[in-house]
């Protein structure tokens, strides 16, 4: 008895030691401290775990990354009508991120649908993650490959947040993701008779955080450079081709405010080169009311024709239907640009005027 009550009395140091280490290094809070349950820290001898500090994720710049990235996936998945409140419960099971996938590449994924069984959400993840790491050209065995099946299924934050973070930086999320972003976490290791602990912040976000995809062009345009050296003259950029677009459209009582979201699925750049070049653009050609990625990319590829058929086809080589559609500002405005340049006399003259032909006379 005395030898068991012994042991008893060795396991719950152990407990007591595992959750003292976990308090150490915590970010200051104020109140009382919630802990998992003691028994989550049993460990077998050799075993090592990592674990989050408590209150890690309250950091300022943690929660300003999550916030961001969390953004990000509820602009790209609007369309499907999916909506993204908490990052670890959200994405564990491969559901979230298949829709994801299959927005941001434009393709149907043929994957399982939702599912309550672990054995089948980690089939249905393994196939969406190798997926992603195809597409990202990331290697498991890669430094920066800091996501599997397990880590992801078990809802660890920091695996989620690298994975994330890696799709929104490959494709150009807009918003900016704050660099220099750290976790503090905590390493436990069992010895025999003492429990290993080592307090350390892993990196989520450098000043370079992520693969990115190619450019549509190898040689930099006024656009490029607008973006990176000039920022501070892109509002006045933006707002002269919205006035531009507003003005051609206004014949449709529409104004252009917000090109991101108004120009993304086709349809205003139809409009637009209808009554500039003076023709109709009848509806079975596109998609007035697009509900899919598919319709979306069909209607800036007819824009893209109208515009090639106008003498605009140089400008339409260099910008990947698929980045107007994700919206992304930098394409959208290179389009606008291409025909403001094309007809900013025209329209400045008041020569624009209704439509007086059909577009069958126009070789699209």
């Amino acid at each position: 008895m005395a030898t068991l009550f012994r042991k008893n009395e060795e396991l719950h140091e152990l407990q007591r030691e595992a959750v003292k280490a976990l308090q150490v290094g915590a970010i200051p809070h104020h109140g009382p401290v919630e802990l998992q349950e003691e028994e989550n820290y049993v460990m077998l001898v050799g075993e090592e775990r990592v674990r989050l500090q408590p209150h890690a994720l309250e950091d300022p710049q943690v929660q300003h990354l999550i916030k961001t990235i969390i953004k990000w996936v509820n602009e790209t998945l609007e369309d499907r009508r999916i909506i993204i409140r908490d990052i670890a419960e959200d994405f564990y099971d491969g559901q979230v991120l298949s829709e994801l996938l299959e927005v941001l590449t434009g393709q149907k994924f043929m994957a399982a649908g939702v599912t309550m069984s672990v054995v089948l959400q980690k089939a249905k993840l393994k196939t969406v993650l190798d997926k992603i790491d195809r597409i990202l050209q990331i290697h498991p065995d890669d430094p920066v490959h800091k996501w599997n099946v397990e880590s992801i299924h078990s809802k660890d934050v920091v695996s989620i947040l690298h994975l994330l973070v890696a799709l929104a930086s490959y494709y150009r999320c807009k918003h900016h993701i704050p660099q220099n972003v750290k976790i503090k976490r905590i390493y436990l290791k069992q010895h025999q008779n003492r429990l290993e602990t080592k307090l350390y912040e892993e990196e989520i976000t450098s000043r370079d955080y992520g693969p990115r995809a190619p450019e549509p062009s190898a040689d930099k345009d006024v656009f490029d450079k607008l973006f990176s050296e000039a920022p501070e003259k892109l509002e006045a950029v933006k707002r002269s081709l919205c006035q531009f677009a507003s003005k051609v459209l206004a014949e449709l009582d529409i104004l252009i405010m917000d090109p991101e979201n108004q120009f993304h699925n086709g349809v205003n750049f139809i409009l637009l080169m209808g009554i500039l070049e003076g023709y109709f653009v009848p509806l079975y050609l596109y998609h007035l009311s697009p509900t899919t990625v598919d319709q979306k990319i069909n209607n800036v590829q007819m824009a893209f024709k109208l515009m090639g058929a106008a003498g605009l086809a140089e400008a339409t080589t260099k910008i990947n239907p698929q980045d107007v559609v994700q919206r992304d500002l930098k394409s959208i405005l290179r389009v606008l640009y291409a025909i403001f340049t094309k007809y900013k006399a025209q329209v400045q003259a008041g020569t624009v005027g209704p439509p007086t032909r059909p577009i069958s006379t126009v070789s699209t």
